[in-house]
Formats: structure tokens, sequence, C-alpha cells
């Protein structure tokens, strides 16, 4: 197949992992793909990828990003142009009669304004909540996919003096952060947040204020999430809102414990005993402690969700059923 992924964002976070792990990985089945980006993204990719830079600075209306976009495609007639998020499904909606293909969308978060993704042939979610504004027969839900990490057996004996919790992300408000530092403030727990963001000072006067028992660390951005997750009794999520969490997605393929708040995909895949409900200290706060006393229990509430990640949420599983939407749309 000859495939073109479009992505007008210029940011380094989660989008982009996935445009990149997924371009590499249709490759590596054989496919010819050309990626379409920001000059910054182009250069991120490895040789083999094709790749064509875009203006991407210019906004969604402008007519030399239209024009740059339109002519890439009308050139490579692609098989399938797959657009990721919300501005380049936009370009490709504005620029549908101009070139052929079929076209293929992915609804990376909540937005309100979906009209442009309803011209596509297909729409692809990241959660099922993402899913619900569209009909059944044009929407696929494929869970973003990460290759899966190394256990290593030295770190899962854990020798934590105390309860050690872990939490990762940009610490910015929608992580809920604050939250959850009032809500261990008053256990006797650790807690470690990796990560670096506009909130740090303003998290690291709460942990002042308001810890009493537990010891709270920021830790700052870290490379070695794995470890982290590998070294810790369980992993908290205390989001106000999320599209999709890698960060949920890597634990669970390491095998941590998990607690969350309501958001995607975590209320999709945790029981309802592992999910609390957003911007609630108190909440969180009585759930752990019942969780933290007995570790077992905890363990065995997640063994299903061990299981869904295994088979639907790796890197082989996302491409696999990327392909048969592409495969799917081809033959009808």
């Amino acid at each position: 197949m000859k495939i073109a992924q479009v992505l007008a964002s210029r940011g380094d976070g989660g989008l982009e992992k996935h445009v990149y792990e997924l371009s590499l990985a249709l490759a590596e089945r054989g496919h010819d793909i050309t990626v379409i980006a920001d000059p910054v993204f182009i250069r991120k990719l490895p040789t083999h990828i094709q790749s064509i830079a875009m203006p991407s600075h210019y906004s969604r209306h402008d007519p030399r990003l239209l024009w740059a976009l339109g002519k890439s495609l009308r050139q490579g007639q692609f098989d399938i142009v797959h657009a990721q998020a919300n501005k380049a499904a936009a370009l490709i909606n504005s620029l549908r009669y101009f070139f052929s293909g079929q076209r293929v969308a992915t609804l990376h978060n909540i937005k309100r304004q979906l009209g442009a993704y309803r011209h596509f042939n297909q729409v692809i979610t990241v959660s099922k909540q993402l899913a619900k504004p569209f009909a059944d027969e044009k929407v696929t839900i494929i869970y973003n996919g990460i290759q899966a990490p190394l256990i290593t057996k030295a770190l899962q004996e854990k020798h934590n003096a105390l309860p050690l919790l872990l939490a990762v992300g940009r610490l910015v408000p929608a992580k809920g952060f604050d939250v959850l530092i009032k809500a261990v403030a008053a256990l006797p727990v650790t807690l470690w947040i990796a990560g670096d963001g506009p909130e740090k000072m303003h998290l690291q006067s709460l942990i002042d204020r308001h810890s009493t028992k537990a010891n709270i660390r920021l830790l700052g951005a870290r490379q070695d999430i794995y470890p982290l997750m590998q070294q810790a009794d369980a992993l908290i999520i205390s989001s106000q809102r999320e599209g999709f969490s890698y960060v949920f997605n890597e634990a669970l393929l390491t095998q941590c414990r998990v607690l969350a708040t309501d958001v995607p995909v975590a209320n999709e895949i945790l029981p309802e005993k592992l999910i609390v409900p957003t911007d609630d200290p108190q909440a969180l706060s009585a759930r752990l402690q019942i969780l933290l006393a007995d570790l077992n229990q905890w363990s065995a509430l997640m063994q299903k969700s061990y299981s869904t990640a295994e088979q639907c949420m790796t890197l082989t599983a996302m491409t696999d059923q990327t392909l048969a939407l592409y495969r799917k749309l081809l033959s009808s």
C-alpha cells in the first residue's frame, strides 16, 4: 500500500510519538510510507522513511499551507491518506476534492468541533469515549500502542520502607497533581512525581504546606520511567481529562498496579474499584488506603487489565488493526 501520514502539529508529545512509531512500523511491514509534516518533525525521521516538509506554522485556512499539502497529495497518488489529529483533518477535509485515495482521520483528544471528521471514509478514535459522536459504521476504536517494555526481575522485588507511589506527566493543571498531593499528604507513603512544567513551584508550595506524613518528591523530567514503574508499588493517574494516556499504557505493560481518576482510557480498561472521581482528594485518599492495605488484592484486580494491554495496546496490535482498516477500505 502507498500510504501518506499527515501531521500538521508542531509539538513534541504523544501525538508526534504516535505518528513516528506507526510510520516506522508500517514501513517495516513493507508498505510505501510518506510522512507529510513540519520540517522539525521530518528531521527526526530515519532516512529510509520518505517525507515531505510542509509549512505547518501557517493556519489551517492559509492558502500557502493548503496549496503545499494539496500539491503533495495530488502528486503522491496515495492509496490511503491518514490525517493525524484536528488540524490535519481540517486541511485534508478542505482538499478532499483535489486528490484520490481513501481518507482516514484519527481523533486523539476531546474536541467540540468535529465537522471535518464526518467527511472521511473512516475515523479512528483512541478511546471509546471519543467514538461516541460518530455512527458505528464510520468509526474504529484503536488504542495507541507502544513497544512492550522489558521487565527486569531484579526490580520487581520491591523493598520500599513505605509504600512507593508514582505519578508521571507534565506539571500542568490538567494532570491533577495538586489533587494527588492533597490526597496523600497525611498518608504514610512515598510519592514520586516525574515530570516538569509550569506548575512546579505551585506544586512544591502545596507539598511544603500540606505534607505531614507523606514523603513527596518532584523528580523533574525523567527518561527512566519504566524502571521507576517497576520500582513503585503503584502508579496513580490523577488527571482531570485525557485523550489517551501513554503513561497508563506503559504501566499496564510493565505490570504496575494502577489507580486512576475517571478519564479515558483508564475508565475503559480498569475495574470500577480502581477508578475514582476527578478532582476529589478525599475519594482518592480513601480508595488508596483500602488498596494499600492489601497489595495482593490490588494485584488481583489488575490481572484482566494486564491481559487487555498485552492483546490490544502494543505497537504490534495497533499496527495490525490499522492495516486491517486500510485493507477493508481499499477492498470496499
